[in-house]
């Protein structure tokens, strides 16, 4: 039997908290599929000392310690959520499961599981996760600055949390845009109300440069820690923001360029649905999108010392 068959008919029949071990593999190269209770996968033995957790899309490549017929081991597992896509997923379990001639894709896998992941992503595509990266970077970018300079607790920070502006504080509200286009000032708003709140509105512009000498996610928070910021906190709305603990997208680094506040006011062009005459009509808009141009627009620079 093929190994991708092998993986399919095994996703359908291994119960959850179990694992099987799959055929015609040698012993040191066991493998196995394995169930949680919200997951399935497959995987293998890895050193103690490998630390991966990354996800995309509906699948996670990540390391953890379980029991397998009652031995503890430490194993690499490459698993989806899609129950929907188990055929699909187990051909690409295969790919992931393969040896070589002499055993060298494993060996090579084992050393670097970071470096199958990219290439596997980059399959797909990873634009949607990039954007994520630099836009929660920008939110905590700002939320530092704003721990400078005011008492504001981790409690302030409403973007992972899907609130209608990023960051709340008791005077002013602030909405955060982050690019790393260099030279186009265009942001997106996305929905009727996230320009709008009955405080004084800011809206937050920041431009970074991917770098291997800047800030990272995971820098920042260390920062935000050291000014009397909750970890655990800040931990848990990064990771709902998609980007979990440990993994590389904490680490990317970037290099801040620039950071403007402009005010959210009668000077400035957003669309306030309040001020529609015919109310009844917009009672039915539900969602809308548009583009809107920062050039010319008069801002504050702000400074932000991250040495």
């Amino acid at each position: 039997m093929k190994l991708a068959d092998q993986v399919r008919k095994k996703f359908a029949n291994v119960s959850p908290n179990n694992a099987s071990l799959l055929s015609g593999f040698s012993e040191k190269h066991n493998s196995w599929v394995l169930r949680t209770k919200y997951e399935y996968g497959v995987c293998i033995e890895i050193d103690n000392d490998k630390e991966i957790n990354e996800s995309f899309a509906n699948a996670s490549l990540y390391t953890g310690f379980y029991s397998i017929e009652g031995d503890e081991k430490h194993l690499l597992l490459f698993s989806s959520t899609d129950e929907n896509l188990r055929y699909e997923f187990a051909g690409i379990c295969a790919i992931f499961l393969e040896i070589g001639d002499n055993g060298e894709k494993r060996e090579e896998l084992l050393k670097d599981p970071l470096k199958w992941w990219k290439q596997w992503k980059s399959m797909i595509g990873n634009k949607s996760v990039d954007q994520t990266i630099h836009g929660v970077l920008g939110e905590l970018l700002f939320l530092y600055y704003l721990r400078l300079n005011t008492e504001i607790s981790e409690e302030s920070w409403q973007g992972p949390l899907g609130g209608s502006v990023d960051i709340q504080t008791p005077v002013k509200d602030y909405e955060v845009k982050t690019s790393t286009i260099k030279y186009n000032d265009v942001v997106t708003i996305s929905g009727q109300y996230q320009l709008s709140s009955d405080k004084d509105l800011a809206l937050i512009f920041i431009k970074l440069e991917e770098s291997n000498q800047g800030v990272s996610i995971e820098k920042i928070i260390g920062k935000l820690v050291d000014l009397g910021m909750d970890y655990s906190e800040l931990n848990k709305l990064v990771t709902r923001s998609g980007i979990k603990e440990k993994s590389v997208s904490r680490k990317i680094e970037f290099k801040l360029l620039e950071l403007r506040e402009y005010q959210v006011d009668e000077k400035f062009p957003y669309f306030d649905m309040n001020s529609f005459k015919n109310t009844a009509l917009t009672q039915h808009i539900v969602q809308f999108t548009y583009k809107l141009n920062l050039s010319g627009l008069s801002y504050s620079h702000l400074e932000l010392d991250l040495s």
